[in-house]
């Protein structure tokens, strides 16, 4: 097998296409993010949980566009690593979600790995096109979820 990159073959399925084209992505910013012990899922979550305020566990997974067996998974390594908690809602089967004090650290300390991944990104991309996926990726997952 070649050492030599290989580079992604277009498709005619935008599944495939958006697929190949996150993992790309997601590589690139965990290139920088392992400095700090994060991954790409792990950051995105400290970032969103930054907020003020709990969130209920089943929020967070639809904000997010995570199923709740997918949400627990990426949330276990954060709550070991004491940089995120659980409380209890009203309702004690409620699960309240919020960052901590040590995960608000660690979001701030990932802060300049993630600013070199969107530099990475953002230099590679015309800037026409930046801006044209930031608006419509949003949409795409909207009306996805809307299908």
């Amino acid at each position: 097998m070649s050492a030599e990159k290989k580079h992604p073959v277009g498709v005619p399925c935008l599944c495939n296409a958006l697929r190949q084209a996150s993992r790309a992505v997601s590589r690139l910013y965990d290139e920088e993010l392992c400095g700090v012990g994060l991954r790409t899922t792990q950051y995105s979550l400290l970032r969103h949980l930054s907020r003020p305020g709990e969130v209920r566990q089943r929020d967070l997974g639809g904000l997010r566009s995570l199923d709740e067996t997918t949400l627990t998974r990426n949330l276990r390594p954060l709550i070991d690593s004491g940089w995120v908690a659980f409380g209890t809602g009203e309702d004690r089967r409620e699960k309240l979600v919020r960052l901590t004090e040590a995960g608000a650290a660690k979001l701030e300390e990932a802060g300049p790995a993630w600013e070199r991944a969107q530099k990475r990104m953002r230099s590679r991309l015309p800037e026409r096109a930046w801006s044209s996926l930031l608006a419509a990726l949003p949409d795409v997952a909207r009306l996805a979820d809307e299908a």
